[in-house]
């Protein structure tokens, strides 16, 4: 290890020692007369050991410890702790390092960079004071006017509760329609547009949504997806003056999703942005990175623009970043951020800008002429760097996944504002898949993604408009030929006459939160089913299916046991279905919720089984009654011997597990024998019956009843 490490790491006022073993260190660097202070023996002996009567750091070397057993790559650091030995003040930083297979242990000493630091934090103390303040102030008036909202529809009727909030309160507040029509906009809110209360040509709600959409492209997107929304607006006033703007923006919703009211909140930050702005840095450039900020950013890329050059946009999104500062703390998400930045730094050509432009997104405006196929390798570079573990100073590590998105001048926009939202909507379009991924903007994408926003705003009144339907496709008993039970369906029929499949609507209702009032009226009315069922004497039990999202929701066990006793229906004639991969993925939320809804006397089945995972420990560990073998084993049994091999494990497994076990997708004789020869126990598919509307399902029971009933009597004794 050379002193070239050291500037590499920016640490100059430092010691470094070598790890010999657990408790041994070896002197490498320790010219600093500090080092004398902490650890006496260091210079004199060449080496110390540990524990060495230093809380801090012998903490610390234990976490060195499993960092060095465990990490391939990379450092650790203790962050900056204060010793006062013999009325001398030492500020140090201890990294825990590797290189060439060796363990380095580096103590930095930081006086001076600390001061430097304190001056700057103490310059921007005001910054961070003044910003907290105006998010505290927008979340208590958001929460507090939610509440009220909620409690009735008409703002008549809480009159005297939206007085108290919003009338008093020197933050700008305005009540909107869902068409975004004035409902109520404060006194607060005309100073901060500099107008009188009395009507004017551009009333302040005007000016706000004008701003939003001229100076942001998700403008669109968070309107029409009714989700909420927070960031700066700049307001030019004639003849030149400005004022900075804090918006944030929030839906008030019901709990089938339908917006009641728009609530919008505006700070004037002007004195913020002033206090910025002395420094042209901090204007520019982004104080955790050091990298161009969304400001500059734009003003790039409304440059490139002007230029009518060719190039590309690229916007990059960390993969679940507001979860990573939740788990690991905004510090460590900061530290992120910053080494995220130094990996895929290198790989930024020069003549290209890299910028920050939000907590977790950046976008890089590629200058040069480059093809588009080059632009997807430095994508698939950026993932694939950007994936890597990183190690946080608890010695724990953490991984993290980056999506891409990217738009072409003149090809795809011809400015700016445009650009990016073509940009940004590829970037939605790659967060739905699953791996980390690069995705261009096209004609096609912009169909896809105008189509998903359109059944959004439907899905959120399909409930209401009585759009939905349930069909139910019975499975037979292959020992007796009877229905035992059936599977619910879900259906979704637009007033407009077009039918949406499953395929289409479900995954739209799963990432909107959508999913979560359906699937309760999906249970409500299977309830419902039963009780009609019963009343016609058909004993039938209705399998209704349960999403990831419907785990967590915490309101959902209460609402089965409700359905059950309001319809007067037994437990054990209802089923919930659960796929592999909702297991896996939620077990400890699954577990508690199936533990309960057996105590209920409700069944289970796991769907899609043999698709997902290969870890089969779940089956014996969760409350299960019944497993469905995937139709992709079914389909070719009859001629490929994997598949028959495949079903007859499955088979011998449930039994021995006292679990029953039904076959999806039946179509043929041929299979329905060999299902029914191995002892397999029910069997559903197109052979027996495809779903039916209610009525004609009940029609098909009664006749397959009676058909049933006709043939034992015929096996009878003469």
């Amino acid at each position: 290890m050379n002193i070239a490490l050291f500037k590499a790491l920016g640490i100059i006022d430092c010691c470094v020692f070598k790890r010999i073993d657990a408790d041994h260190y070896e002197t490498v660097y320790a010219e600093h007369e500090w080092i004398d202070l902490l650890l006496p023996q260091a210079r004199q002996e060449k080496s110390f050991t540990s524990p060495c009567d230093n809380p801090f750091l012998d903490d610390f070397l234990m976490q060195a410890e499993e960092f060095w057993e465990y990490a391939d790559y990379g450092k650790i650091e203790s962050g900056i702790w204060n010793e006062k030995i013999n009325d001398h003040e030492l500020k140090l930083n201890a990294y825990a390092t590797m290189d060439n297979g060796d363990f380095y242990l580096v103590i930095d000493n930081v006086v001076d960079l600390f001061r430097q630091r304190q001056k700057t934090l103490q310059s921007a103390r005001e910054l961070l004071l003044s910003n907290d303040k105006i998010v505290a102030q927008q979340e208590y008036i958001h929460q507090r006017l939610d509440e009220l909202l909620n409690q009735s529809s008409t703002l008549k009727n809480i009159q005297q509760p939206i007085t108290e909030v919003i009338e008093k309160t020197e933050v700008g507040v305005a009540i909107l329609s869902p068409n975004l029509q004035p409902i109520s906009q404060n006194p607060a809110l005309y100073s901060v547009f500099d107008t009188q209360l009395a009507p004017a040509e551009t009333e302040p709600y005007q000016l706000i949504l004008q701003l939003f959409e001229k100076q942001y492209p998700e403008f669109e997107r968070v309107i029409s997806t009714g989700s909420r929304w927070s960031g700066e607006l700049f307001w030019l006033q004639p003849p030149g003056n400005g004022k900075w703007l804090k918006l944030a923006i929030y839906p008030v919703k019901t709990d089938f999703q339908q917006i009641t009211h728009w609530i919008f909140i505006v700070n004037d930050i002007s004195q913020v942005k002033h206090l910025l702005q002395n420094n042209e840095k901090l204007t520019h450039y982004d104080a955790l990175t050091d990298i161009p900020n969304r400001q500059y950013f734009w003003m790039q890329l409304e440059q490139s623009v002007n230029n009518a050059m060719p190039f590309y946009l690229l916007y990059l999104d960390i993969k679940n970043f507001k979860r990573i500062n939740e788990i690991h703390g905004h510090s460590r998400g900061d530290q992120i951020i910053k080494e995220l930045i130094e990996r895929i730094t290198p790989h930024v050509s020069a003549g290209d800008m890299l910028a920050r432009i939000g907590g977790g997104e950046f976008a890089i405006i590629r200058q040069k002429t480059v093809t588009e196929q080059q632009c997807i390798d430095l994508g698939h570079i950026l993932i694939e760097t950007a994936t890597q573990p990183f190690y946080l100073p608890n010695g724990a590590h953490c991984e993290i996944g980056l999506n891409i998105g990217a738009a072409s001048f003149p090809r795809d926009a011809d400015d700016a504002e445009t650009l990016m939202k073509f940009a940004d909507l590829a970037v939605f379009n790659a967060k739905k898949a699953a791996k980390s991924s690069v995705q261009f903007y096209s004609q096609k994408l912009k169909d896809a993604s105008q189509r998903i926003i359109e059944l959004e705003n439907a899905l959120q009144n399909a409930i209401t408009n009585h759009e939905f339907e349930l069909f139910l496709q019975p499975m037979l008993d292959l020992t007796n030929g009877t229905i035992r039970k059936a599977e619910a369906l879900l259906r979704w029929n637009r007033l407009d006459g077009e039918k949406i499949g499953p395929d289409e609507f479900i995954p739209i209702a799963e990432q909107t939160g959508l999913i979560v009032p359906i699937g309760k009226w999906v249970i409500s009315k299977a309830c419902e089913m039963i009780s009609t069922l019963n009343h016609r004497g058909h004993n039938c039990k209705l399998s209704v299916n349960l999403s990831p999202r419907q785990i967590s929701d915490r309101h959902l066990l209460d609402f089965i046991r409700t359905s059950i006793e309001n319809n007067h229906i037994q437990p054990d004639q209802l089923e919930l279905e659960l796929t592999e991969g909702v297991l896996v993925d939620n077990y400890d939320k699954v577990q508690f919720l199936l533990t309960e809804v057996r105590k209920l006397g409700v069944s289970v089945s796991i769907d899609d089984f043999g698709t997902g995972y290969s870890s089969l420990s779940y089956l014996k560990k969760l409350p299960i009654d019944h497993i469905k073998i995937d139709r992709s084993f079914i389909q070719d049994l009859v001629n490929d011997e994997n598949d028959k091999a495949i079903i007859l494990a499955i088979i011998a497994m449930a039994h021995s597990l006292k679990l029953n076990v039904i076959a999806e997708g039946v179509e043929t004789e041929l299979q329905r024998n060999f299902l029914q020869l191995n002892h397999c126990n029910l069997a559903q598919g197109y052979l027996f019956s495809r779903p039916l509307p209610f009525a004609q399902f009940c029609d098909y029971l009664t006749t397959t009843t009676n058909q049933t009933l006709i043939d034992q009597s015929a096996l009878g004794p003469k």
